[in-house]
Parts: structure tokens; C-alpha cells; sequence
């Protein structure tokens, strides 16, 4: 950990959107990265979707080495259960449930209807999708167990308000409990019900960008790491399946080029990653290999740029 200990350097982490599955993505790579980097100490954490949970853990202080035994319900160091305390296991969400056929946010569908060059391709879709049903506090919620306010270091969640479309970064402008902030930025559209806060309704940040890299631009930093569980490290031909992780890594690409002057290390899954990760990233079984599987990969990535 001597990039940290030796001081001087600020870095920061982007840990973006991918469902169970990324979360288990992220564990495997904060894992890896605490063989250099102490992830809890970064100067800023930008965290999206499942990025936000593993945002909020870091901040909290849980060991960054017992992520992937706390992903695969395997036994922790004595500080990672003392962190936790009573947290409950992780659960399975199950799927998504059939709700109403409308709009989620009227308003919002006729914004993009009338402007919709103004709002990011995800925004546009989450317009026309129902609400889901299925609550996602009853998951992000056991954050409230570990904080009694907002963490002392940059901490920034991202989500989309469901009226405007608008990004909303909880931390930076916008206030909320960690409990309800990593609520909101992981409620899926169409999958999880929206999530209100201070009378307002959010929707999952990656409706705007699965990472939000660009939100550390600006900010000084010397060395960012990209966790970016559904981007991808190569375009594979006769691989449509690929397509939207191209695309994402078109989006990711044009939010580095925000941060000229900062070294950005970037972890995304290569074809074997792909290949265990699957394409539904809500199937809770996969948790576990996948974060198994992340720590290995990451770990080469890190020898290699670290």
C-alpha cells in the first residue's frame, strides 16, 4: 500500500453500474486493488448503481480483503465482521415482478418527447419504462447499520431524479442518508420501484452513465481506478452480445478524456470475465465466481499497472 502511505498522490476510484454480478465484479477488484491501494482511503469515490454499494462499504470501513469472502458467505477477518456487526447475509431480489403497463414519470416521457436530444440514451428509455415493483430498500437499507451520517471523505453517489432526468449526485449537491442515496442509485428501471427521497423520486444512476467518470474531473487527482463491471476491454466480431458493452466503453472512453493530466487504470471484463459474468447480471448464484474469478483477473491487471 505504498502509494497511499507515502502520501502525495490523490486518487480516486469510479466504480460503476452492473447489477449482482458487478457488485461481485467490484468485490474481485477492490480485493486485488488492497494489494497496492488501501481503497477505504481514497480522496473521492464516485459510486453508480452497484458501485454505490461498494462505495458506501468502503467508506465504511469494512476491509477491502474480505470483500470477495463477504460476496461468496465465506468467513471474514475479525475487523470485516466487526465492521459489519449485525448486517444481515446478502440476499437474492428475485425477479422482477409485473407491475403497471405506464410510464413511471409522464412528465419525464414528455420532456424526451419533445427534447430528447437533451437527455443521455438511458435516460430517454427509463422515460418510457413502468415502475417496477419489486422494493430495493429492503437490500440498500442495511447500509443505515453502518452509518449515522454521511461519511467525512468525498463520497459521491450518483442517481437520476425521475421527474427532470437529471443526474443527481448525493454527497457533492444533494443530501440523503448513505441508506436512501445507494437506494435510489440502484434502483433498476422497470425492476425496482423508484426510491423517494425529500418528497423527490430517483431512479438508478446508470440511466445517465453506468460510472460517472466524469464527475472527477476537476478534482486533482493523480490516479483513478475505473471498476466497470459492463464495459469491456475488446470488440469481438459476431459477438452481438457485446454491442452494449462496446457502447459502454465508447461513453467511458469520451468521460476519461474529461480528466486530461490523470493516469486512469481501467478494470473491465475481458472475454473469459464476460463468459463467467453471463448476460443476466441479477442471478445471485453467480456471485461467487464471479468474484473469485475478478479477484484472479484483477490481480493481473494490477501487477501489470501498479
Amino acid at each position: 500500500m505504498a502509494i497511499v502511505e507515502d502520501g502525495g498522490m490523490r486518487i480516486g476510484l469510479a466504480l460503476g453500474g452492473g447489477g449482482l454480478t458487478g457488485t461481485a465484479f467490484h468485490a474481485g477488484v477492490l480485493n486485488a486493488l488492497a494489494d497496492h491501494i488501501d481503497p477505504r482511503q481514497a480522496d473521492v469515490i464516485v459510486g453508480t448503481s452497484a458501485g454505490s454499494t461498494a462505495a458506501a462499504l468502503m467508506r465504511s470501513g469494512f476491509p477491502a480483503t474480505d470483500y470477495v469472502a463477504r460476496i461468496a458467505g465465506r468467513p471474514m477477518s475479525a475487523e470485516g465482521r466487526a465492521v459489519l456487526g449485525g448486517m444481515p447475509p446478502l440476499s437474492d431480489p428475485g425477479s422482477a415482478a409485473p407491475g403497471q403497463r405506464r410510464p413511471a414519470s409522464p412528465q419525464l416521457v414528455r420532456s424526451v418527447l419533445r427534447r430528447p436530444w437533451r437527455f443521455a440514451p438511458g435516460v430517454a428509455l427509463s422515460a418510457f419504462l413502468p415502475a417496477g415493483t419489486r422494493p430495493v430498500d429492503a437490500g440498500a437499507a442495511r447500509f443505515s447499520m453502518l452509518f449515522d451520517q454521511w461519511p467525512v471523505q468525498p463520497t459521491w453517489i450518483v442517481a437520476v431524479a425521475l421527474d427532470t432526468g437529471e443526474r443527481v449526485v448525493f454527497g457533492r449537491e444533494a443530501s440523503a442518508t448513505v441508506a436512501d442515496a445507494v437506494s435510489a442509485s440502484c434502483a433498476v428501471p422497470g425492476y425496482f420501484a423508484p426510491v423517494e427521497i425529500a418528497g423527490r423520486q430517483y431512479i438508478d444512476g446508470g440511466a445517465h452513465s453506468m460510472v460517472s467518470l466524469d464527475l472527477l474531473a476537476g478534482e486533482g487527482l493523480d490516479l483513478v481506478i475505473v471498476s466497470a463491471p459492463l464495459s469491456t476491454t475488446d470488440w469481438v466480431a459476431g459477438d452481438p452480445g457485446n454491442l452494449p458493452r462496446v457502447a459502454l466503453r465508447a461513453q467511458l472512453q469520451r468521460e476519461a478524456r474529461r480528466l486530461r493530466g490523470t493516469r486512469i487504470i481501467t478494470v473491465a471484463p475481458d472475454a473469459r470475465m464476460r463468459r463467467i459474468m453471463g448476460t443476466n447480471s441479477m442471478v445471485a448464484a453467480k456471485r461467487a465466481p464471479v468474484a473469485d474469478a475478478a479477484l484472479e483477473y484483477a490481480r493481473s491487471v494490477f501487477r501489470r499497472a501498479l
